[in-house]
């Protein structure tokens, strides 16, 4: 029955890339954790805290149902006044808050075009969208620019989006983004900035590299917990209208169980630290 699954594990094996769950040991030089957050004491009593205080550990159903809890709205209002946006969406992690803003923005009828760099979580977005998506060479701006011209020229009538990285994790290398906001106001674009790797180590009181341009109506950011922060989730970050039409449209949002109110209350506290400890 699983012929072809165990080929394919034998042909991962024979190529060295066959992965295995294992625990944890020895020195830590690949975590997320940047800043060791995950295991502090701060966010440890900022748990303690929010148990006391009578906050659920489990959502109990989607937000749209019955799961939506004050600390996700208190989560998202002190996330959007940090990161400088008109509005803030929690979502269960930075995988899930890609593939929604890909997967739902774009319309039919529009281009995306992305950094041949860009995350997993974009392509899987992609998939399920249905605007046209084209590869852009990593980090060239004058790539972007032309093909938005071209396509212009050629009768494109739909709105353009832009989706790159604010730190590429490979790499650790950083794209121009005033000049890509310079493109995209050029040709009424969207610029989709994934600031998974900025956040908390990055820019002015961690607020990442893309700080200067949020608020604005086209730049959407996006902005995980799992890293710099310590704790899970995703936040997307842009106009209200963009929120609104992700909570009625977003697929990874609607159907999904809202993430733990617990884990949004101890976010908060790391917001806070991000902020007022740099």
């Amino acid at each position: 029955m699983y012929q072809s699954l165990e080929a394919d594990l034998r042909s991962l094996a024979d190529a060295g890339r066959r992965r295995k769950l294992q625990p944890r040991a020895g020195v830590d030089f690949t975590s997320n954790d940047y800043l060791g957050l995950a295991e502090s004491d701060e966010l440890r009593q900022a748990a303690a805290n929010a148990v006391a205080r009578g906050v659920p550990i489990g959502a109990g159903g989607s937000r749209l149902l019955r799961g939506n809890h004050e600390e996700h709205e208190a989560l998202e209002a002190e996330a959007a006044d940090y990161f400088g946006a008109e509005s803030a969406l929690y979502l269960g992690g930075g995988f899930s808050a890609n593939h929604a803003i890909f997967a739902t923005l774009p319309q039919r009828g529009d281009l995306v075009l992305y950094d041949e760099l860009i995350h997993a979580s974009v392509h899987e977005g992609m998939r399920r969208g249905r605007a046209t998506c084209e590869s852009v060479p990593h980090s060239d701006i004058e790539a972007f620019d032309a093909r938005l011209r071209q396509w212009r020229a050629n009768g494109g009538r739909g709105r353009a989006w832009i989706a790159v990285e604010s730190v590429y994790s490979m790499d650790g290398d950083s794209p121009r983004l005033d000049e890509l906001v310079a493109v995209a106001d050029r040709h009424d674009a969207i610029l989709v900035i994934d600031e998974a790797h900025a956040t908390g180590v990055a820019g002015p009181e961690g607020r990442g590299l893309a700080a200067s341009f949020e608020g604005r109506a086209n730049v959407i950011t996006l902005h995980t917990c799992g890293k710099a922060l310590g704790t899970m989730g995703g936040f997307v970050l842009g106009p209200k209208i963009v929120r609104d039409f992700l909570v009625n449209r977003a697929r990874p949002f609607i159907f999904a169980t809202a993430p733990s109110p617990l884990i949004a209350a101890v976010t908060r506290a790391a917001l806070d630290i991000s902020r007022t400890r740099p």
